[in-house]
């Protein structure tokens, strides 16, 4: 299938993006590609937008053979494009190694997006920039509101708040300290949807709550 299931995606994001947490790769797969591994998005120049025009085409091919087919036509437009789940634009390929071919298969597409957004995250310092870089190659563009995509930035439909406010407000700090506590929270590696926590803040998790309820059942029977 083209487009993969949310839990297909988190298991090979495990394997070939382990150093991005699963909840940013899944954001960034949604809105880049809709979970849709052959996606192309084809850039146009703009000396050749009209005007109030879209800057980009998007192709959404079946199968591999006919988004090698596409990729084909774009290039001899000499035109930029981005290929695969996580969308990794043609600019990147030679530093990279890569080609367009070898970043439709998922797990080649993944590493490469770690790749990226480790060093954009490194050189940024904060979460929306990483993202802005990811997207723009820039720390600004990601941030700007783009008529032609509802008027929405980047970092807005990844599903973050972007705000320009020298002091945060009081709401925002609180859903930080939810963050931090969120932080304590540890899943067993078989756990890809993440729905069993191990440890949540030195209680119990759902798991082993199940199991003591189940032992202490058997208790009462045996007595």
């Amino acid at each position: 299938m083209s487009i993969l299931t949310t839990g297909a995606f988190l298991a090979l994001a495990a394997q070939c993006a382990p150093n991005v947490h699963p909840d940013t790769s899944l954001d960034v797969v949604r809105v880049e590609s809709g979970l849709h591994q052959y996606a192309i998005a084809e850039i146009i120049p703009k000396n050749e937008r009209v005007a109030e025009g879209k800057s980009f085409i998007s192709h959404y091919p079946e199968s591999k053979d006919e988004a090698v087919k596409i990729i084909r036509r774009i290039e001899e437009r000499k035109r930029n494009y981005s290929v695969g789940l996580m969308q990794i634009n043609s600019s990147n390929f030679k530093k990279l190694r890569v080609t367009a071919t070898e970043l439709l298969e998922p797990c080649s597409n993944l590493k490469a997006y770690q790749y990226i957004i480790t060093d954009c995250y490194l050189r940024g310092g904060s979460l929306t920039n990483a993202l802005s870089c990811y997207y723009s190659g820039d720390f600004i563009t990601g941030h700007k509101v783009e008529s032609e995509l509802n008027n929405t930035s980047y970092i807005r439909r990844i599903g973050l708040l972007d705000n320009n406010y020298v002091v945060p407000g009081t709401r925002e700090k609180i859903n930080d300290i939810k963050d931090k506590t969120h932080d304590d929270i540890i899943f067993e590696s078989w756990d890809i949807l993440r729905e069993y926590p191990k440890q949540l803040n030195g209680y119990e998790s759902k798991k082993e709550v199940l199991i003591n309820e189940r032992n202490n059942e058997k208790d009462d029977r045996t007595v």
